[in-house]
């Protein structure tokens, strides 16, 4: 018994912490960190330099919210976008596609009653689920070296509508709080 117990607390744990993945992913040049803690001056690609290597189009009225947002979260920041030569750009992307998920719910819930399809026994009862999922994407370039040095991505399953300025700004606030790296 004690063994089913700690079986399923484990399971439990397993589950909570599967629960707590976060939907952000950072990656970055590690020989670039030390060029992290210098940097004080941004500037953000618009839409115009972004469509020149942005494969998907945004909205114009979604790419101007999410600028906008850039801007106010990197200076909220302590980051400038007021200098002559900036220390880094900003660019950013989007992405998405279509999810298929499976789901077997098990045996229905009349195993043992005739059914008009499934004849005598238990039948699986299995749902589908199709979805939209999408990637906000932000990239840090170095001025001096011309390369990608940082990157954020920022997955989430897609609603109905198009993203609001709050919905916007949190996902940024997210993705950058990892921005500069620790050391």
């Amino acid at each position: 018994m004690k063994t089913i117990s700690r079986i399923s607390l484990l399971l439990l744990l397993v589950l909570a912490l599967v629960g707590c993945v976060s939907p952000v992913r950072v990656d970055y040049d590690r020989a670039a960190a030390a060029k992290f803690q210098s940097y004080k001056c941004f500037a953000v690609d618009s839409r115009e330099l972004g469509s020149n290597y942005q494969s998907i189009a945004l909205s114009p009225i979604v790419d101007r919210r999410i600028e906008r947002e850039l801007n106010a979260v990197l200076k909220m920041r302590g980051f400038s976008d007021e200098c002559a030569t900036p220390d880094f750009r900003v660019a950013f992307n989007t992405a998405q596609k279509t999810i298929t998920e499976l789901n077997d719910l098990g045996i229905g819930a009349t195993p043992y009653r005739r059914s008009a399809y499934h004849g005598y026994g238990g039948y699986s009862n299995i749902q589908i689920d199709q979805y939209q999922e999408g990637t906000f994407i932000i990239d840090i370039i170095d001025m001096q070296s011309q390369e990608l040095v940082w990157r954020g991505a920022y997955v989430k399953r897609l609603g109905w509508h198009a993203p609001t300025d709050a919905e916007i700004r949190a996902i940024i606030i997210e993705t950058l709080a990892q921005f500069p790296p620790a050391g």
